[in-house]
């Protein structure tokens, strides 16, 4: 079940040669793109600041992984019992 919204705006800013190299790498370190990555920062930022808006962002996306997790692992059981 994947009921992410479609991203379809974009932000953009300047970084130094040593930000880019060091994002990047933590991006590639965590086996994700450069994208989600920046996403999840700024999302955790605003989190910590105690942004309402975040926190019910960050959340949905927790409770839907959780729930794709515990999905995946119900369907597993029952195959493995047939």
């Amino acid at each position: 079940m994947k009921t992410e919204e479609n991203k379809t705006q974009t932000l953009q800013f300047k970084v130094t040669e040593q930000e880019r190299k060091l994002i990047e790498k933590c991006a590639t370190d965590e086996g994700t793109t450069v994208s989600k990555y920046m996403r999840g920062a700024v999302l955790m930022s605003l989190v910590m600041d105690g942004k309402a808006e975040a926190i019910k962002i960050v959340a949905r996306e927790v409770g839907e992984k959780a729930f794709a997790t515990v999905r995946q692992k119900l369907m597993r059981t029952t195959q493995e019992g047939r």
